[in-house]
C-alpha cells in the first residue's frame, strides 16, 4: 500500500511537472503549424500547381481550428499536452484529406509531412500513448486515402517520398518514449534527492531540538543541582576550619567533606562535558609562570599521594621559559584528570609528572607531557575505549570504584581544543603512560602573569564595606552571609530581585552579589535597574548555571562578574575581593 502511495504521489507529480516544462514546446508546435502550413502551400503556387487552390484554404481552415484550442488551453479547458495532440490529430485528418486530392507531384506533401514528424520528434514531450496514437493514423489513414481516393496507385506515392513518411512515422512512437524517459528519469532523481534532502533536514531539526533539550534539561539540572550543593559543600568547609575538639565530629566532617567534594566533582564533569561537546567551551589563554602552576598542582596531591604511601614525582625541565601563555584553567584541569587517575589506580610504587621542552622557535615552544605510574595497567584491547563517555577499563585484578567514565573523555576533547591528542601506553600489572604535546606562545619578559590562589586566602577584612546579597535560597544565603561575617564584612539581604532594587535605592553598597534565578523579579530585570540608579557598582552572578552561553548573557547585560555554585570559601574571597581592590591593596 506505501508504494502505491508513492508511486500514486510521484506520477502525480510528474504529470505536473511535464505539463509545466512542456508548455511552451506544445505552443510552441501549435503556432508553427498554425503559420507554416499555409506558407508550405506557396511552393505549389510558384509551380503553377492547382493543386494549391486545395491546400490553402484547407490551411486557413485547419488554422482556426488550432486557434480554438490555443483559446481553450489558455482558459485551462485542456492542457498543453493535450491541445498539441489534438492539433497533430486534426492535421493528420487534413492531410489524408489533401492527400487524396490531384497533384502534380507528392515530393512536396511528403517532404511537409516528414519534415512535421520529425519537429514533433524533437519539440513534444509526450507520454508515449500519445505518439502510437498519431503513428497509428499515420500509418492508417495516408495510405487509405492514397489507395481508394486518390488518382495514383500506393506504389507511386511510396516512390515519391511516402516511404520516408512511413519510416519516420514508425520511429516516432521511439523517439518520444526516449524522451520521455530520459525527462522522466531525471525527475525522479530530482525527486528522490529532494525527499531525501528533507528526510535528511528533518532528521537534522530532530538531531537539533534533541540536543537543545538535552542542554535545556542540564542547564535546569544543573542550576537544581548545584543550588543545594552550594551550601554543603560551603558550610563543610566553614565547619572543618573552625576548631573542633570532638575527634568523632572531626571524622565526621571530613567524611562529609570528602562525600560533598566527590559529588561536586562529579557533577562538574557531566556538565563540562555537555558544554564541550556542544562547542560551548572556547579557550582563554592568559599569560602564567608554568613553575608557579606545576608547583601548585604538586602540593594539591600530596596528601592524597600521602594517603596511599606513593612517590609522588614532579620532573620539571628547568630550561622552561618563564612565561607561557595557555588558557590555565583547561590546562590544569588535563593534568589534574591525568595525575587524579593516576593516583586512584597505583596501589604501590609511584606517580611520575614529567614536563620537557620538544622544541622552540623565537615565538612558540613545544612542551611533552608525560604521566606514569606503576599501577594496575590497561589490557590493550581496552586502551582505545578508555576515552569514550561513561567508559572505564577493567582489567583482571581488583580496581577502585567510583567515579563517572568522564575524565579522560573531557580530557581527550579539550586537548582537541588545544590543538592535540593523548596517547595512552600501558600493559597490565606493570602501569600506564599517557602523554600529549602542547604547542604553546611564550615571553621572556617579566610581565604581570596570572596566578592560581593558594589554598589559605591571607586575613583581609573590611570593615568599612557593605554588600547586598540577593538569593532566593536560604541556604546559600546564609553561606554567603556567614563568609562575609568571617571578613567583618556588613551587609544586607533580599529574597528577590524587587526587593533588592528596593533595598540598593534605600541603601549604599559597595558590591552586589545577585542571583539570576528569583522569584517576582530575576536577577537580570533587577541588575538593569540597579544599571540605571548607579552604572559603575560590581555586580556579581551568583548562579548554578555553568553554561557559557549564560555566562556571556549575564555579562552583556550589566554583571560586572560570574561566580558558579557551588564555590568553596577560598573561591569566593579570592573572587570577590577582586572586585574591592580599590578598598583594601591586600585584597587579593
Amino acid at each position: 500500500m506505501k508504494n502505491t502511495l508513492y508511486t500514486e504521489a510521484f506520477e502525480k507529480l510528474w504529470l505536473e511537472e511535464a505539463e509545466t516544462k512542456t508548455r511552451m514546446h506544445n505552443r510552441l508546435f501549435c503556432f508553427t503549424f498554425l503559420v507554416c502550413n499555409p506558407v508550405f502551400s506557396i511552393p505549389f503556387y510558384l509551380v503553377g500547381d492547382p493543386f494549391f487552390y486545395t491546400i490553402f484554404p484547407t490551411h486557413l481552415f485547419s488554422g482556426s481550428i488550432i486557434i480554438l484550442l490555443l483559446f481553450l488551453h489558455s482558459k485551462k479547458v485542456i492542457t498543453g499536452q493535450q491541445m498539441s495532440f489534438y492539433t497533430f490529430v486534426i492535421l493528420i485528418c487534413f492531410y489524408a484529406f489533401l492527400l487524396s486530392m490531384p497533384h502534380l507531384s507528392y515530393v512536396q506533401s511528403c517532404l511537409n509531412l516528414t519534415l512535421a514528424i520529425i519537429f514533433a520528434g524533437l519539440v513534444l514531450r509526450w507520454p508515449v500513448r500519445y505518439a502510437l496514437v498519431i503513428s497509428g493514423l499515420c500509418l492508417t489513414l495516408f495510405p487509405i486515402s492514397i489507395h481508394f481516393f486518390s488518382d495514383i496507385t500506393l506504389a507511386t506515392f511510396l516512390s515519391q517520398g511516402g516511404m520516408f513518411l512511413m519510416m519516420a512515422n514508425l520511429l516516432f512512437p521511439f523517439v518520444i518514449r526516449l524522451s520521455y524517459i530520459k525527462d522522466k528519469r531525471e525527475f525522479y532523481f530530482r525527486y528522490a534527492l529532494q525527499e531525501h534532502n528533507e528526510a535528511l533536514e528533518k532528521q537534522k531539526t530532530i538531531a537539533e531540538q534533541a540536543t537543545r533539550a538535552k542542554s535545556d534539561f542540564l542547564s535546569m539540572m544543573s542550576h537544581e543541582i548545584r543550588t543545594p550543593l552550594n551550601g554543603i559543600v560551603g558550610i563543610v568547609h566553614l565547619m572543618i576550619q573552625e576548631e573542633t575538639e570532638q575527634k568523632e565530629s572531626k571524622e565526621l566532617l571530613d567524611t562529609l567533606k570528602f562525600s560533598a567534594d566527590h559529588l561536586m566533582a562529579v557533577v562538574n564533569e557531566v556538565l563540562d562535558f555537555n558544554k564541550i561537546n556542544s562547542n560551548h567551551v572556547v579557550l582563554d589563554p592568559v599569560p602564567f609562570d608554568p613553575g608557579l602552576l606545576f608547583e601548585n598542582l604538586r602540593k594539591t596531591f600530596v596528601p592524597k599521594a600521602n594517603e596511599k604511601n606513593l612517590d609522588l614525582v614532579f620532573e620539571v625541565d628547568p630550561n622552561l621559559p618563564r612565561r607561557l601563555v595557555a588558557d590555565t584553567v583547561r590546562l590544569n584541569q588535563v593534568i589534574t584528570n591525568l595525575i587524579h587517575n593516576a593516583i586512584k589506580f597505583t596501589a604501590e610504587g609511584s606517580v611520575r609528572f614529567v614536563v620537557e621542552e620538544a622544541a622552540k622557535d623565537p615565538s612558540h615552544v613545544v612542551l611533552n607531557f608525560e604521566v606514569i605510574d606503576t599501577g594496575i595497567g590497561i589490557p590493550a584491547a581496552e586502551q582505545g575505549s578508555i576515552f569514550e563517555i561513561f567508559t572505564q577499563a577493567k582489567p583482571t585484578g581488583q580496581r577502585e570504584s567510583g567515579g563517572t567514565g568522564l575524565g579522560l573523555a573531557i580530557t581527550k576533547e579539550l586537548l582537541r581544543l588545544f590543538g592535540s591528542e593523548i596517547v595512552v601506553k600501558s600493559e597490565v600489572g606493570k602501569g600506564s603512560m599517557f602523554s600529549f604535546q602542547l604547542k604553546l606562545p611564550y615571553q621572556d619578559k617579566m610581565e604581570q602573569v596570572m596566578t592560581l590562589p593558594e589554598n589559605e586566602t591571607a586575613p583581609v577584612t573590611f570593615p568599612e564595606i557593605k554588600v547586598l546579597v540577593a538569593d532566593d535560597n536560604k541556604t546559600n544565603l546564609l553561606l554567603a552571609t556567614m563568609l562575609l561575617q568571617r571578613k567583618k564584612i556588613l551587609f544586607d539581604t533580599a529574597s528577590n530581585g524587587q526587593e533588592a532594587f528596593e533595598m540598593f535605592q534605600k541603601n549604599t553598597y559597595d558590591l552586589v552579589l545577585m542571583d539570576l534565578r528569583m522569584p517576582v523579579m530575576d536577577g537580570f530585570e533587577s541588575t538593569a535597574l540597579i544599571r540605571q540608579v548607579n552604572p559603575q557598582i560590581p555586580i556579581i552572578a551568583l548562579t548554578a548555571s555553568a553554561f557559557e552561553d549564560e555566562r556571556e548573557r549575564a555579562l552583556a547585560n550589566g554583571f560586572s562578574g560570574y561566580l558558579i555554585k557551588p564555590f568553596i570559601p577560598e573561591d569566593f574571597y579570592n573572587y570577590i575581593f577582586s572586585f574591592l581592590k580599590g578598598e583594601s591593596s591586600n585584597a587579593v
